[in-house]
Formats: C-alpha cells, structure tokens, sequence
C-alpha cells in the first residue's frame, strides 16, 4: 500500500472561475456582531513525520474573524490547526468519504504562528501568540474544523463545479457548512465585505479616523501594488512547495515500491538474527555503499538480480598419526560468506533487497569468528 504525505498546499479552484474563500458563520448582536471567514483555497498537513498514520492528522487552514464592537481590533487573521481524523480512502471514483461534526460535538484545535491582528486604533499589525491544542464546541470553530478536514472532498467538488451556483449546491449535498457564502479572498476583502454587505446599517467605529476619509487616486494605487507583491509572493511559495512536495511523493512511492519488491524477493525465507540485523540497516543501500564498507566484492548478474559476495576462511587443521596407526585431524575449521542480493530501482539503481549469510565450523556450537570483519554496517 502507498502512503501519501499530504504536506502540501491544493489549488481548489485551479481554473479561477470563483474565489477560494468563504464566509462560514456569523454571530452576535448589533454592536458587537462577528463574522468568520475560511480561506480554504490552500489547506496544509502538519502531521509530525513520527505521527503520520496515527489516529490524528493535523490540518492548518488560514481563516480571518472581523469584529464591530469599537473595543475589539479591526479584524483577526489566524493560522488554525485542527486534529482531524485520518485521511480516509476513496470510496468511488467521484466522491471520498465525507467526515461528519455533529453540532453538539467538540473538536481540538490550536492557533498556530503567523496569526496576526489588525488594531482598530490605529490600523496596524500585532501578532497573536500561537497558542497549545484546545477543547471548544463553538459553532464556527466547529465548521471550520470541517471544511480543514474535508479537503479532498471540496476540492473534488470544485474541480467539477462550473461556477459559484453548482459549488454551493453540491456542497450542500455533502452537508458541509452548507450555509456558507462566497467572498473575495483576503482578510481587507473580509473587512470590506462585512462592513459593506453585512453591517451597512451600522456606525462603523473610527479611532484612527481613516475610514471616514477616501484615499487618494495615489493611495489606491500603492495600496494596489503592495497587495500585488504579497499575493504574488503567496503564489510563488505555493508553487513553489506543490512541486518540492510533489516531488517528494514520487520518491516516497519509488521508495515504497522498491520495498515491496525487495520483500517479493525474500520472501517466505526464514532470517536469522544476523540476516534480520543486516537488513535493518543495509536494505536499500546501494553498491557504491556496499564496495565503500566492504571492498570489491566478487559478483554475479542473474536475470534482474546482482549478488555481491563476500568471505572469509579459518583453516588451521593438521593431520596426526600415532605409532599405533591411528590417525585423527586436530585443529579449526571455519568458513563464513555474506552476499548482498541487489536489484535495480526506478532510476535503474541496484539497491539492497536481502542479505544472506552462511557460515560453518569444524567445531559444533562454536562462535564463527570468520564472520568477524563481514557483519559491518554502513557508515
């Protein structure tokens, strides 16, 4: 079986035709009403390496909180990570397993770094300290917890969805947030989108009196082009991190592939203690690995196999006769050979698939000490 290191990020709406980002929740009373936003165009694994195939994946989505009570900052971009459950396989061809949240269930989630604040006062950034893994029943908590952990079923829905319309009605289908709204990416398109769209009857607190003045031509502009420059800087990270991790999963299926055949080659053959301690450290090696520890090796291609071999010999034995005509052999006796089975990986690089080892001893029972100098470990 493959597994898949999802650490990449996944373009939901490739072709462009809507924006990757969605009002999920809106809450409070006017005054001191709050509207939550998802940006899940891009959703990240964080799975530690060690953890990966646990019980636990830990997906990471960026999501933006606009406040209206005048005390709380303009608006909040956090960086959340969610424990999700595992990736489940696909059941079909057209759709994966949906993972459910009931509405009185609770999920763990923390806030990770890069998260910021935009300060009312004065209209500039703070930084929100990441904080450790939480329990919490809140309702957009719990939604965005099931959009991060439902990724692959979304952006299967998007690849087929034509237009905003057909997006939104199979996502109902799915059952997941199936009241959110299309918006504009970015949190100033979130601040923009809630204080025009959703709270336009409201007085819109102005500390730091830049909202009730319209910026110049010349601010637009410059305003404009920094906004190009950070989005551009996104794009390229993203572009850049889905070829790295790409890349990375093609080598991690080769690898995988390499090990099964490796396996098919041993196979029912029992292992001694040796041959298991071998392998554990030399399967996958190559023969510039194995000359570089062991020295030139006499070998032999059969087929699709190379063995490499390796030995030596203890012979100290003499003949003795008495005057009586008896005669007896005295002396040691020993013989010991490793051979490295290789076989070719996709690049048509012999690597280590089994380690095999026979020695034997005039004296039963006997520590073959010709095996000393054979049972070397790569460096």
């Amino acid at each position: 079986m493959k597994i898949y290191i999802l650490t990449f990020p996944f373009l939901l709406f490739a072709n462009n035709v809507f924006s990757q980002s969605a009002l999920v929740h809106i809450q409070g009373k006017k005054g001191d009403r709050e509207a939550y936003f998802a940006d899940f165009g891009v959703v990240f694994d964080r799975t530690p390496v060690g953890e990966i195939g646990g019980p636990v994946n830990i997906k990471q989505m960026n999501t933006t909180i606009v406040f209206e009570h005048a005390t709380k900052p303009e608006f909040t971009a956090l960086t959340l990570e969610f424990e999700c459950p595992p990736d489940r396989p696909i059941e079909t061809k057209k759709k994966k397993t949906i993972q459910p949240v009931a509405s009185n269930s609770s999920i763990k989630f923390r806030i990770a770094d890069l998260s910021w604040n935009l300060r009312r006062e004065d209209l500039k950034s703070s930084p929100v300290k990441p904080s450790n893994f939480v329990t919490t029943s809140s309702p957009a908590m719990l939604k965005f917890h099931q959009i991060a952990c439902n990724r692959d079923a979304i952006s299967d829905v998007a690849k087929t969805s034509k237009n905003e319309e057909a997006f939104l009605v199979e996502m109902k289908k799915l059952g997941i947030a199936d009241d959110i709204q299309i918006v504009r990416d970015g949190s100033p398109e979130h601040l923009e989108f809630a204080w025009d769209v959703l709270w336009g009857n409201s007085n819109r607190p102005d500390p730091s009196g830049k909202w009730s003045t319209r910026p110049t031509k010349k601010q637009k502009a410059e305003y404009v082009s920094k906004m190009e420059v950070i989005q551009k800087q996104i794009n390229d990270f993203a572009a850049a991190e889905t070829t790295r991790i790409k890349a990375n999963l093609k080598e991690m299926d080769a690898e995988s592939d390499f090990h099964k055949v490796a396996a098919n080659i041993r196979g029912n053959r029992k292992l001694s203690r040796n041959e298991r301690n071998m392998l554990t450290v030399w399967e996958g090696k190559s023969e510039t690995d194995i000359a570089a520890k062991m020295g030139s090796p006499v070998y032999v291609d059969v087929g699709q196999l190379r063995f490499l071999s390796y030995g030596n010999e203890y012979d100290n034995r003499v003949t003795i006769a008495n005057n009586k005509g008896a005669v007896w052999e005295e002396g040691l006796y020993e013989n010991c050979n490793v051979q490295f089975v290789l076989h070719a990986d996709s690049k048509n690089l012999f690597r280590v698939a089994d380690v095999r080892i026979t020695a034997n001893s005039n004296q039963m029972g006997a520590v073959v000490f010709a095996c000393d100098g054979l049972l070397e470990t790569p460096n």
